[in-house]
């Protein structure tokens, strides 16, 4: 079964408790239905519910229940649960809001868990319920029975630290970004890997320190096509930062954020969408491929780098869905996806300390590795 934490209640008991009066002016949303994917020893549901605030007076969450479509309970979070896997986005150009007042939109990241894909539901509904008693029931959806993509690793053989996720915590999972004259927030990062290079050791750089970007094991290391694809879109000419926190050698923008980026489409997704592959923080000068070109799986594309938003010499790799390759980066849906082949070797000491599901040590075939883990790529295995 699922990891069940906090306060649990039925459907029943929670129409019991609720006020006998006028239905909350609350909308309760999944923009983004889930996808099943092996990660961590488990198989995994990853997804946003969205609590938006339609009234005029400000609401506290106090419990979101999820349950599958025949009512049964499949995971319950209380108050301080909440409180640690939610973000609250206001309206544009209002102060960040510290609380659901009017007009804000909780975005509460779920991250459920099972033993076996038989127990997994089909179809996901939530019961929310408020300081005060009143309750909500809705954001149904259901679970998209696709397979995942199998991809070759991003970057060449050797030790790998895998950084900022996937995990239901890390900075990409929580990154909700609205672009442009975007309403609803989209999470192109909620599968991202930060890829950094390790030695023996476990190092990322050779003076212990990485002051230079050229002390990077992974500096000027190669990135490869996943898979046959085409290359949607190509950004160079952004130089690479020097390594630490808010040495950026460009303001950031949405246009620089990324460094310089390929995107490569792997095909037809759901429906209309195409799935697509973005390659961030390329070494300048690096890339040598160019939009339209065909490339095959392992192709050499450019080097790893430090351009962009990043604090030191590493690959951010992410998979989306998108309706086409100019939203893909950003404007999108991050999907799961898993590798062929790796071998965990080791773990992220903290993360172990912290009680994090990890990967188990030896080869891996098919499964999308997590934040923490620190896996050996050979091409040849």
């Amino acid at each position: 079964m699922t990891r069940a934490l906090g306060v649990s209640a039925s459907l029943a008991a929670l129409a019991l408790g609720a006020r006998m009066n006028a239905p909350l002016p609350v909308a309760l949303d999944v923009p983004a239905a889930p996808i099943p994917v092996i990660t961590g020893g488990t198989t995994a549901l990853v997804y946003e519910l969205h609590i938006s605030n339609l009234g005029t007076k400000p609401l506290r969450l106090e419990r979101i229940d999820v349950q599958s479509g025949d009512s049964k309970r499949v995971a319950s979070y209380n108050r301080r649960d909440i409180e640690r896997s939610v973000k609250l986005i206001g309206p544009r150009g209002a102060p960040a809001p510290s609380s659901l007042t009017p007009g804000t939109r909780a975005v509460f990241f779920a991250w459920l868990t099972f033993d076996s894909p038989e127990q997994m539901p089909q179809t996901l509904v939530h019961a929310v319920v408020f300081s005060g008693g009143d309750s909500v029931r809705g954001g149904q959806t259901s679970v998209r029975a696709e397979q995942n993509p199998v991809l070759a690793p991003p970057v060449d053989d050797g030790d790998w630290w895998i950084a900022l996720g996937p995990s239901s915590t890390a900075d990409h999972r929580r990154s909700a970004i609205r672009v442009g004259d975007d309403t609803v927030p989209h999470l192109a990062q909620r599968f991202a890997i930060d890829w950094i290079k390790m030695d023996a050791k476990g190092e990322y750089a050779r003076d212990h320190k990485g002051r230079r970007n050229e002390d990077w094991y992974g500096y000027g290391e190669a990135v490869r096509a996943v898979a046959d694809a085409r290359v949607d879109a190509v950004s160079e000419g952004i130089p690479d930062n020097t390594p630490g926190e808010n040495s950026r050698a460009v303001p950031m923008t949405v246009a620089t954020v990324l460094g310089n980026y390929v995107v490569l489409d792997l095909g037809a997704g759901n429906g209309p969408m195409h799935r697509y592959v973005t390659y961030c923080h390329l070494k300048p000068g690096s890339v040598q491929v160019h939009p339209g070109d065909t490339v095959h799986r392992g192709q050499r594309l450019g080097l790893i780098g430090n351009s962009g938003n990043s604090d030191g010499p590493h690959l951010h790799f992410h998979v989306t869905e998108a309706a086409d390759g100019t939203l893909a980066p950003l404007r999108s849906e991050g999907v799961p996806f898993v590798l062929d082949s790796f071998v965990v070797i080791n773990h992220d000491p903290e993360r172990v300390s912290s009680g994090a599901r990890l990967t188990a040590p030896g080869l891996q075939r098919s499964v999308l590795p997590v934040e923490g883990d620190v896996i050996r790529i050979n091409r040849g295995r």
